[in-house]
């Protein structure tokens, strides 16, 4: 017989069959259906099932039998709780009666064993009550197989300033059991219904976040990127939109589960127009997100290397000083910020070749970038600054901005 994750509740009664006091079960009583199943998704690696049911019990011990043949459930993550119980109270009951009962109505439970069959996929309760009655009881599982993918929908106002972010949840149930009255539950303060047949996928608007604010950025970086002309040393030039996952930016209620983010932009007739889409990571609350959104052709950076010379110190060893270039033009009307990232390790490797695995450098006097380099990209081999460029001057010759980068390398062999 071929059936799904089945439960069914057997009513033990003792018979004295013989002197050896043999003990059989007389009586199945049919489980009513899911009385609640909630769909958990909050763990990004784990999806949990939360489920719970009326369950008719007779004074004594009853056997509590549960299977899962041909689905996907994790049988060492089952757990089970009786979560309230109350005596058997009739129809015929006076209405009054009824609404008298109160403590003296509620069953005493308690989990006396579990064990599992030979050769089954099933498990057995052993649940004592102390008198007839129903309870609620509830099983807690994970289960493989009911997947979900997120993916976004993100659309900036036509200045570039803001965002609407709206977050889709597709749950694909391939487990081999239907739940056709669930909840979702993806951590948030609410859930929300959505049934699940076998072999059934199902997609849901999970979260829509309003007026978040955007910084959108420039970013040349050489090894990464690439050149858009290597023969004219100039660079990519790759568009973002970088937003920050907390409060201030009216979001941080929640991670952001990795997904594709299909991004739009309002032009000044108020229809949305498609400009990009990228791959967006895990970003966890307070963290920020960078979304690719294009390579810019107005602007230009050029990158050359100026100057690469050796020093001995002693012996094998030398400093060598590496002197660049980056000659930028703004074609754009309107103020732009530029971020150009440097992989000293790669610098190094286009100068010298160096045996030495570990890389230490300093950062020389005649670098002319204002301030110092961006923290949140500077690392021990690499380096960031921000420049801030000028809107185009129609009128005016365009102007070409020259900021250079002086690092030292140490102690190389």
């Amino acid at each position: 017989m071929k059936y799904k994750t089945l439960y069914r509740v057997i009513a033990l009664s003792v018979c004295a069959l013989s002197t050896t006091q043999s003990f059989a079960r007389i009586k199945l009583i049919t489980l009513p259906v899911r009385e609640h199943v909630e769909i958990q998704l909050e763990n990004k690696n784990t999806t949990i099932i939360e489920e719970e049911r009326i369950v008719p019990l007779k004074k004594g011990n009853n056997d509590i039998d549960f299977s899962w043949h041909n689905t996907s459930i994790r049988p060492e993550t089952i757990v089970f709780r009786v979560i309230d119980g109350s005596s058997d109270v009739h129809d015929n009951t006076p209405n009054n009666a009824k609404q008298n009962a109160k403590q003296s109505d509620i069953i005493k439970t308690n989990v006396i064993s579990v064990s599992y069959p030979p050769n089954e996929s099933a498990l057995t309760w052993n649940v004592y009550a102390d008198k007839n009655g129903t309870a609620r009881v509830r099983i807690t599982y994970a289960i493989n197989k009911l997947d979900r993918k997120y993916h976004y929908i993100a659309r900036t106002n036509s200045d570039e300033t803001n965002m609407q972010l709206m977050q889709y949840i597709k749950v694909n149930n391939q487990s081999g059991e239907s739940y056709l009255n669930a909840q979702m539950s993806t951590g948030m303060d609410h859930t929300i219904a959505l049934p699940m047949g076998l072999d059934e996928s199902q997609e849901f608007l999970n979260q829509s976040y309003d007026q978040i604010p955007i910084e959108k950025t420039y970013t040349v970086n050489a090894s990464e990127l690439g050149y858009r002309n290597r023969s004219q040393d100039k660079l990519n030039v790759y568009m973002h939109y970088h937003i920050v996952n907390d409060k201030q930016h009216n979001l941080g209620k929640q991670s952001f589960a990795p997904g594709k983010f299909r991004i739009y932009q309002q032009d000044k007739k108020g229809s949305s127009v498609f400009i990009g889409e990228d791959w967006g990571q895990y970003t966890a609350k307070e963290d920020e997100a960078k979304l690719f959104i294009g390579e810019a052709r107005d602007i230009v950076v050029k990158r050359i290397i100026k100057r690469q010379k050796r020093q001995r110190i002693n012996g094998n060893l030398y400093n060598w000083n590496v002197l660049l270039s980056y000659e930028i033009e703004n074609f754009k009307d309107k103020p732009v910020n530029l971020i150009i990232e440097e992989d000293l390790r790669a610098l190094r490797g286009e100068v010298f070749a160096s045996r030495n695995n570990l890389i230490e450098w300093e950062i020389g006097k005649e670098t002319s970038f204002s301030g110092q380099p961006l923290k949140k990209y500077t690392t021990g081999e690499r380096v960031a600054y921000q420049i801030s460029l000028p809107a185009r001057q129609e009128e005016a010759k365009q102007m070409t901005l020259e900021k250079k980068l002086h690092i030292n390398f140490k102690n190389e062999w």
